[in-house]
């Protein structure tokens, strides 16, 4: 299981904001790094990182952090 604190510490390196602005939930909506790009970018990303495949067509319905890490730790 990867430790809640080391994957927002990850996806802040991603993102390019500090790890303590972040949280689980974090939403797309809150942060204007996560754009649609970025949305994109973090489904790659996290993909590689955690060795974990986001289905194509799910990817445009996960609007939290907590939703990544779900599938990073299913």
């Amino acid at each position: 299981m990867v430790d809640e604190k080391d994957f927002l510490v990850y996806v802040a390196g991603v993102l390019d904001v500090k790890p303590e602005s972040i949280t689980l939930d974090t939403t797309y909506e809150s942060i204007p790094e996560w754009d649609s790009i970025m949305q994109l970018r973090l489904t790659l990303e996290i993909g590689t990182e955690y060795g974990v495949e986001i289905p194509v067509d799910e990817i445009a319905d996960i609007k939290t952090l907590r939703q990544f890490y779900k599938y990073v730790n299913a």
